[in-house]
């Protein structure tokens, strides 16, 4: 392998993304939505890294596709956890499923209600605590159980079991950790706690008393990244900084407010 040079830079990393992002940020909040600026970084860090929500919808139904249920329970509740932006729980209720999303957000809350989707809010282990046993046709949560502590997870997968109807169905999805570009945007979210490798969340899952065990893979590499060696360097360093420079308008912006 030819030696690497010294230094190597990357002009413009977030291209026209973090544009696309604020784009859509913008589409989904109105001007009355009171949003704190902490709500606002995490949104707007969703939609950079998860992507566009008919992305993610496209996905959730190709897997929601193959859960089927007995017609004597599918009138009950399925309980969406971390419903988030709602793309899960739009598509539950598409497929005839009584879907609620249940999440800890108060801004997502809002705004799945102004979309006249069955929301609550609160703490997913809480809700589940309380509900009755045998109640629930199923329950989903898809990129949650990575940003709960390992025993919390436990505890979801208990509690589903015992509030699930004979029947019932549980469906999760995860970062996969096998996945090395999976695993190396993973801390982008400083709220994720630990990726949860497949066979680690089957053990789990089927230790809970679930059985019919499947695990479903989603969200492919496109080929022309798996494919494109301009950036494969990057891996090649084992240090990375920064230079970035504020714009001088915003320096005469500042100049004006003195």
């Amino acid at each position: 392998m030819p030696p690497l040079p010294p230094i190597q830079f990357l002009e413009a990393p977030l291209g026209d993304r973090l544009k696309s992002a604020k784009q859509q940020m913008s589409d989904f909040l109105n001007e009355e939505d009171s949003v704190t600026d902490e709500e606002h970084r995490y949104l707007l860090m969703q939609l950079f890294f998860r992507g566009p929500m008919d992305k993610v919808r496209e996905e959730v139904r190709e897997v929601l596709g193959t859960v089927h249920v007995e017609e004597s329970i599918q009138t009950l509740p399925v309980w969406d956890i971390g419903c988030g932006r709602g793309e899960l729980l739009e598509v539950l209720n598409e497929a005839g499923f009584n879907a609620v999303g249940i999440d800890t957000s108060a801004l997502m809350i809002k705004k799945l209600s102004e979309l006249n989707l069955k929301v609550r809010h609160g703490d997913a282990i809480q809700e589940l605590r309380t509900a009755a046993n045998d109640s629930l046709c199923g329950v989903t949560a898809f990129h949650v159980i990575e940003h709960m502590p390992f025993h919390a997870v436990t505890e979801l997968l208990e509690l589903s079991y015992q509030k699930l109807a004979p029947g019932g169905f549980l469906l999760l999805e995860t970062p996969n950790p096998f996945c090395f570009e999976s695993l190396s945007f993973f801390y982008t979210d400083e709220t994720h706690v630990r990726p949860i490798q497949p066979y680690q969340l089957a053990f789990a899952v089927e230790t809970a008393g679930f059985t019919e065990t499947r695990l479903h893979f989603t969200a492919p590499v496109p080929a022309k990244r798996k494919q494109d060696r301009n950036y494969g360097w990057m891996r090649l360093y084992q240090n990375h900084g920064i230079v970035a420079k504020k714009p001088l308008a915003a320096q005469a912006a500042m100049g004006k407010a003195a």
